[in-house]
């Protein structure tokens, strides 16, 4: 019984904030930072240096702890601002950014407004968590400066095809890679915004 209402107080009774503070707190997420991960982000980490060269304005939706960011490294980028919804990573973020380009901020995807205009938006595993994933891409591709792009990953599950369909009517795509680890496997999507 206790093992159950632990299970409601944890999942059910938490607003989604809650959740992935608790998460964080618990230290859940800190798989993103094992070898298993470091494919997926050395993708991303690849086509920015690649797809914008020089110091692009980057914003990430979803980015925890920042690692995205300390693996980009302050010379590959212009400007950066990274968004979570928990404000426990987003403490932890700043803190480690040790870079006064960075900027982090707590913000629901589904409702931030970015202020300025960016090259790229990156959206690494945490598109799937938009209450509305097509809309969310659109709304948020409106802030990419002229030439702009979107860096999307989804690990392989159930739902991923379906929701690749969706983005795929949705945005032109530039290239696409797929990883595959120890863990499984990740498709990582560059799509034209505008």
């Amino acid at each position: 019984m206790n093992t159950l209402i632990s299970f409601i107080k944890r999942k059910v009774f938490r607003i989604n904030r809650d959740r992935w503070n608790y998460q964080y707190e618990k230290g859940l997420w800190d798989g993103l930072k094992a070898l298993d991960e470091l494919a997926r982000f050395s993708v991303i980490v690849g086509y920015v240096k690649f797809l914008k060269p020089g110091q692009p304005d980057v914003l990430e939706i979803g980015c925890g702890e920042g690692l995205l960011q300390q693996r980009l490294q302050t010379q590959n980028y212009g400007r950066y601002v990274g968004t979570d919804i928990s404000d426990l990573a987003i403490q932890k973020a700043a803190n480690d950014a040790g870079d006064t380009k960075c900027r982090y901020l707590v913000a629901d995807m589904d409702t931030y407004k970015p202020e300025g205009q960016f090259d790229l938006i990156i959206f690494n595993e945490v598109i799937y968590y938009s209450k509305h994933p097509l809309k969310t891409l659109q709304r948020l591709a409106t802030f990419l400066k002229p030439g702009g792009l979107l860096i999307v990953t989804i690990n392989d599950h159930k739902h991923s095809a379906k929701l690749w369909t969706d983005i795929k009517d949705g945005f032109p795509l530039l290239d696409e890679t797929t990883t595959l680890t120890s863990k499984g496997t990740c498709v990582c999507k560059v799509l034209r915004g505008n």
